[in-house]
């Protein structure tokens, strides 16, 4: 029982340090958990030669090789129906317009901020327009310098309260490092929205149906939905991007 669980100690260690060290990179979920499980094996096979553990290994892996060579040719039998398999997939994708145009970015716009969405990991990232800082992107600014980019964006409430669900989605604790100062809520943004404007909250085209502006208000709420680590304001603004489209679009068009 202790061993078992001083390995989940280890593997949630691993996913924390991972997730700091590659949350500027822009990785699908996929990715990630293929870095983390590759660094896990890393870990086990330099545990096993540092504790003398390597020769059962290799003995093992010596026994595996004929029943591995046996199967090789079902294995490639199986790489083929999977090839095939996703072949018709994406020609069934073609045929269907809400599945070939399904959103991978959103794009916000304030003043001082030009934000994306990522859909694939709901990662966050966005180019400053305006000020000290203008044509940074904020995955490249300091902690402190994100600090007094939110001093300039106080001034629009729009831009502070995008600035502030960036920190929320990828600085988390954010507030303790600003030493726990106390700050004012934003103010608030402005509520008016263009058709042009819910298009590219959704990420969808300008000839986008009602059943894609649905499809793309469900997926981005899974991702950006409050309960789920997503920001209250991102979500206002999801819905109010959805409620002005399906006005202008009839059902099952």
């Amino acid at each position: 029982m202790v061993r078992l669980i001083m390995l989940f100690v280890i593997a949630f260690i691993v996913f924390a340090a991972l997730r700091v060290l590659l949350r500027k990179q822009k990785l699908t979920v996929q990715q990630f958990f293929a870095i983390y499980f590759a660094t896990l094996v890393a870990i086990a096979l330099l545990f096993a030669g540092l504790t003398g553990r390597l020769h059962p290994l290799f003995a093992l892996a010596g026994a595996a090789l004929p029943v591995i060579f046996r199967i090789m040719p079902w294995i490639s039998r199986g790489m083929q129906a999977a090839s095939l398999y996703k072949m018709f997939k994406n020609l069934g994708a073609q045929t269907n317009p809400a599945g070939a145009n399904a959103p991978q970015t959103s794009e916000i716009n304030s003043r001082f901020l030009h934000m994306v969405l990522f859909h694939d990991t709901g990662m966050m990232d966005g180019t400053v327009l305006e000020g000290r800082f203008k044509d940074a992107k904020l995955s490249q600014l300091e902690l402190e310098q994100l600090f007094t980019l939110m001093s300039e964006c106080s001034a629009d409430g729009d831009s502070a309260n995008l600035l502030q669900a960036y920190l929320d989605r990828e600085h988390a604790g954010w507030q303790d490092a600003d030493g726990g100062s106390e700050r004012s809520a934003p103010p608030p943004g402005d509520n008016d929205m263009s058709e042009a404007q819910a298009l590219d909250i959704l990420g969808l085209p300008d000839d986008a149906d009602y059943d894609a502006v649905i499809a793309a208000h469900r997926r981005m709420m899974q991702k950006m939905h409050p309960d789920r680590g997503g920001s209250t304001y991102l979500a206002a603004k999801i819905n109010a991007a959805k409620e002005l489209l399906v006005k202008t679009r009839s059902k099952g068009a």
